[in-house]
């Protein structure tokens, strides 16, 4: 059966039907192929609109088709088409900008603080609205094995290495994400902290697109009702406070890190009106973004969104 078929099969497929075709893709490519190149981004340039940027690191791999994407590099926007065999790799805060002019299917793992978030998406020709799409996650701070690969991958691509060792250690990540995916938790967190769990993560992955209450409800079919009910109790705040919290924490980033206009921080950062941007940074960091990107640099370490109870 194909993965569009599996796709159209469920409809909703849960989180364990998900979990065993994700399984069953990542083992095929693990049997019958390596990887011979691992691309990775950087945050040299600043992110364009539409950007994917995200505060975890990120891993994707192509399992058909060519998943053609901008990514900075060395100070430079580069176009690279990626492939069967080769994998992409975004370290926090770095981006990508995937064009779509090809028919896809990519797996992807977001690497967030409590979770690994996985992600199996078919893109038709010209589309940036997956086909088909299947979801799941590892909740719970992932082991020490994973860690230590992800920590060598992010310092091989902070160091600009290439070669061998960097297709080994993401193969091996590649391994240890199976194995993770394979093994029944030992601890399974209640229902109500995994559905907020995947919001945040949403939320982390989305944060430039126009969220809402009612659109994460209808992504996730669920009450717009009950979004906000496991914010509220989950994370102790109103969602779209934690959506600006993203957001603001991101333009901390990018004001700096880049010597871009307002208005581009702005849209980067999921907000069309740049008045209303300068509104909410200032409620939330007690300065103007000018005044924020104005300081002393011992100053301007820019701090995390508060920690949520059980938040990402």
């Amino acid at each position: 059966m194909t993965f569009v078929q599996r796709i159209s099969s469920q409809s909703k497929p849960g989180d364990a039907a998900a979990r065993r075709v994700i399984v069953q893709e990542l083992e095929s490519f693990l049997r019958t192929s390596r990887l011979r190149r691992v691309h990775f981004a950087d945050g040299s340039v600043a992110p364009p609109s539409m950007a994917y940027v995200t505060n975890f690191p990120r891993l994707s791999i192509p399992l058909h088709g060519d998943h053609s994407m901008e990514l900075a590099r060395n100070g430079r926007s580069l176009g690279v088409r990626v492939s069967r065999g080769q994998a992409v790799f975004v370290p926090p805060n770095a981006w990508n900008r995937p064009d779509w002019d090809r028919p896809v299917e990519v797996l992807t793992f977001l690497f967030g603080a409590n979770q690994i978030g996985v992600s199996l998406v078919r893109h038709t020709k010209g589309s940036a609205l997956g086909a088909g799409t299947l979801k799941s996650s590892i909740h719970a701070v992932h082991d020490g094995v994973t860690q230590s690969v992800l920590t060598a991958l992010i310092t091989s691509a902070n160091e600009k290495s290439g070669g061998p060792l960097t297709r080994l250690l993401t193969e091996s990540l590649l391994h240890s994400c199976l194995r993770l995916l394979r093994s029944p938790e030992a601890h399974r967190s209640r229902k109500a902290v995994r559905t907020y769990e995947t919001l945040c993560l949403y939320v982390q992955e989305n944060f430039q697109a126009p969220l809402s209450r009612q659109s994460l409800a209808q992504r996730f079919g669920l009450a717009p009702s009950h979004v906000s009910r496991l914010f509220r109790r989950e994370g102790l705040m109103h969602f779209n406070d934690y959506l600006n919290l993203v957001r603001v924490n991101r333009a901390k980033f990018i004001l700096r890190n880049y010597s871009v206009a307002l208005k581009e921080v702005a849209a980067n950062c999921g907000y069309n009106d740049v008045a209303y941007f300068c509104r909410v940074f200032k409620r939330i960091s007690e300065v103007t973004p000018t005044q924020y990107r104005n300081r002393d640099s011992d100053e301007s370490q820019a701090a995390p969104p508060p920690p949520l109870r059980r938040g990402i």
